[in-house]
């Protein structure tokens, strides 16, 4: 079993601690009020490539996060030695930094009701160990790589990640959730005429995935890789467009969603505006256990429940963490996480930040329609399932320009031929203004997604 015995002795030190001290001394020091964040994962992580790389990795991180009120100024510190000494420094720390330079913030959360049960926790992924784990990745990547045909498997990776977290603090909260994900990842191509295509997919689950449900699924892929080999350009100029779930979700990631929440600046959106068509709904599900970021609580101890972001195109809410809320006299929609920032080449951890408004768990509404029922909508159009470059969008203006590294075009309501070279430009209200929404839909990221038929949209194909 993949048991850290460091971890656990930290862990059982932590434990032995009477934390309720540990917030009575911040307040003899000095601090008004006093929240702990004690975070703790574990990680296993094998992957094998069709040049022969095998990597096998497992890491373990623990620590606290400590947040202190201060005269109505917040301070923060952290730690991950867990003795009792190191804690109290740091408490000690987040005082000096409140004093220092904190920001405003009247009072930490309070206790308001019990979270939601949710099923987001599997304990039999805490007995897989590092050798089951690569005995199954070499297994699924010998059987793939016997494909028979133009598709191969280049590369497969599986991982499991235990995450377990507590939160208490001086105002009577005290939470702790457990959760546990397992995702099998891989990439696939196909190579004719000196023209390939490459398709990369996921499977995610909360237990242990099971081998055959995964050989599935890269066999489909590689059937489908073999369809999406680049065969002509397409002329320039403004094609109706169905964008599918992959290249929808990298899209908003860079412009919507950065733009909904609350410490975006300059504000940009406010409740009540217009966004895009009445066929256009997003919702935020904190319960449904099958999106990776469903959570009966936040970072901060705030119960999340289902709510309309943007309904039939009206924008309802913006995403509060408690420092927005309380500055805007409002309250959190339970959107406070500690989102960990790759700091190469480091990972930063959640106990080493402070909350702050995130968009979690999201579904776009689907609709009613098959994939290729829209299709046969389209006399003259463009299927885009897959963008390259999205990050380099503005959410200030909802701009992007992106690369189309799968699409097809769609002539006369049926799809004819992949499409090489096309850069598709647009504004986010584009792709809010939809015809409709498929029925199909696929988890991509932290959002459940349907294919979207758009009026129109600008592709610049090669010359």
């Amino acid at each position: 079993m993949f048991q850290p015995l460091k971890l656990i002795k930290l862990l059982l030190e932590v434990e032995k601690m009477n934390l309720e001290n540990l917030l009575k001394f911040a307040e003899v020091n000095g601090a008004n009020q006093c929240e702990l964040f004690i975070y703790q994962d574990k990680i296993i992580s094998t992957s094998i490539s069709i040049e022969g790389r095998m990597r096998i990795s497992s890491t373990s991180s623990m620590g606290v996060g400590i947040r202190v009120i201060v005269n109505g100024v917040e301070g923060f510190s952290y730690v991950s030695n867990l003795s009792r000494d190191y804690i109290e420094k740091s408490i000690l720390n987040a005082i000096v930094n409140a004093r220092r330079a904190g920001r405003k913030l009247k009072s930490l959360p309070t206790h308001s009701q019990s979270p939601h049960k949710l099923d987001i926790y599997h304990e039999d992924l805490e007995g897989i160990s590092e050798d089951e784990l690569f005995k199954n990745v070499k297994n699924v990547f010998d059987k793939a790589s016997k494909y028979n045909g133009l598709g191969r498997i280049m590369s497969f990776n599986s991982s499991i990640r235990i995450v377990k977290w507590s939160l208490i603090n001086s105002l009577g909260l005290n939470f702790e959730v457990k959760e546990s994900h397992a995702s099998n990842n891989f990439s696939v191509m196909a190579l004719k005429n000196n023209q390939m295509a490459i398709y990369s997919d996921f499977i995610y689950d909360r237990k242990s995935i099971d081998i055959d449900i995964t050989l599935n699924k890269i066999y489909e892929s590689l059937k489908y890789v073999e369809k999406c080999i680049p065969k002509e350009p397409i002329e320039s100029g403004r094609y109706q467009a169905l964008i599918g779930p992959r290249a929808l979700v990298s899209i908003l990631s860079y412009t919507l969603y950065p733009a909904l929440t609350s410490s975006f600046h300059p504000r940009i959106l406010k409740p009540g505006i217009q966004l895009g068509s009445e066929n256009f709904t997003l919702i935020e599900d904190p319960l449904n256990p099958e999106n990776p970021g469903a959570c009966p609580i936040d970072h901060e101890g705030t119960i999340r429940n289902l709510k309309s972001i943007i309904e039939k195109g009206t924008l309802k809410t913006l995403l509060y963490d408690h420092y927005y809320a309380e500055n805007e006299n409002t309250i959190s929609t339970g959107n406070g996480f500690r989102t960990p920032l790759s700091t190469w080449p480091r990972l930063t951890k959640p106990y080493q930040a402070t909350p702050k408004p995130q968009p979690r768990s999201l579904q776009i509404k689907h609709g009613t329609k098959s994939i290729d029922e829209l299709i046969n909508q389209i006399e003259r159009g463009i299927l885009i399932e897959e963008v390259i470059g999205a990050h380099g969008a503005d959410p200030a203006s909802g701009r992007f320009t992106v690369t189309a590294s799968l699409a097809f075009k769609i002539e006369d309501g049926a799809i004819t031929k992949p499409i090489k070279h096309a850069t598709i430009t647009g504004n986010i209200r584009e792709l809010l203004n939809l015809i409709e929404a498929s029925s199909n839909i696929k988890q991509v990221q932290n959002t459940i997604a349907p294919t979207i038929l758009i009026p129109e949209i600008n592709v610049a194909g090669e010359k």
